[in-house]
């Protein structure tokens, strides 16, 4: 007898999460969205840069969504109320007050024990040019740090085109970018797990983590439209281009990348991640069913072959 899984995923799935500045609240109704229909286990890999690493981080750390989109919306005021209504080079210290607040004390610890693993993107560009992928975190400190080391676009989060990270014992300091600049233009920031091996010898080492076998990429604006190629169809979650008007979507997205927006339009941004997590679960459970019928069909051959020569009727 041939036993009948319920699905057939792969061994190991990780989300891998854009940046998109202040288009912050698509990626965290998307990954609310995903963990409210099951597709979030602690077992799954979670990857993200700039916004998609605040987003990354705050759900496995376990933040409410409602409290970050809170922050969020605190952050927008702050720019229009204190900022002239301006977002660029003010970012930053905004985001980190935030974290402040919204990230228990116990947060890293959290992280630290989930399953799956939690890897932040940022570029370091001394003393070694090099994508980073941040997975352990010693203090709530340092998960606080290696999220603003992501979220660190040059004369956007802050006036200054590099972070610059000092660190005890060592001479000279560690500048960094964000984490869109950790992989190639097809990917258009989302990082790459394969990365999380960079500083392994080989698969003995303790640091090793076995390979994720799918990926799926999350971003605010449309694959088809900024190029982002790195992954099939199925394995992508963003908003659905408009092909009558692609100049005005993108120029209205890229206006609530970089600009303050009021609390019915990142509202509004939440629910739109929400709802295009909640397509692509219902697609992939479309997709998983042909899978399984696919699979049941091969299991059914296979074994009328095996009958077949079992009585000698290929002879």
């Amino acid at each position: 007898m041939v036993a009948i899984p319920a699905k057939l995923p792969p061994s190991s799935i990780g989300f891998s999460f854009s940046p998109g500045g202040l288009l912050f609240p698509y990626h965290l109704g998307v990954i609310t969205g995903l963990e409210h229909l099951g597709r979030l286990p602690d077992s799954t890999h979670l990857a993200g840069a700039s916004a998609g690493s605040i987003a990354v981080a705050g759900h496995a750390a376990k933040t409410p969504p409602e409290q970050a989109l809170e922050g969020a919306i605190r952050v927008c005021e702050a720019c229009e109320n204190e900022h002239g209504g301006k977002a660029v080079g003010k970012l930053l210290p905004l985001l980190k007050i935030e974290l402040e607040k919204s990230f228990r004390d116990d947060a890293h610890e959290i992280i630290n024990a989930r399953e799956g693993v939690v890897a932040l993107a940022h570029r370091e560009l001394f003393p070694t040019n090099r994508p980073v992928l941040a997975t352990k975190f010693d203090t709530r400190d340092d998960l606080i740090e290696a999220v603003c080391d992501s979220s660190m676009f040059p004369f956007f989060s802050t006036p200054f085109p590099v972070r610059l990270k000092y660190k005890e014992g060592e001479r000279f300091p560690r500048v960094v970018v964000d984490g869109f600049f950790s992989v190639p233009r097809e990917r258009y920031g989302c990082p790459d797990f394969s990365q999380l091996n960079f500083d392994c010898v080989d698969k003995e080492d303790e640091c090793y983590i076995p390979p994720v076998e799918r990926t799926i990429t999350v971003a605010c604006f449309p694959h088809e439209t900024v190029g982002l190629s790195a992954s099939e169809k199925h394995d992508q979650i963003s908003p659905e281009p408009d092909y009558d008007n692609s100049v005005g979507q993108m120029g209205e997205l890229f206006r609530y990348a970089t600009q303050p927006s009021s609390r019915k339009e990142l509202e509004g941004l939440y629910e739109k991640g929400f709802a295009d997590a909640e397509r692509w679960c219902y697609e992939e459970e479309l997709r998983e069913k042909e899978l399984l019928s696919k699979w049941l069909d091969e299991q059914r051959q296979k074994g009328e072959l095996e009958e077949a020569i079992r009585r000698g009727d290929l002879l």
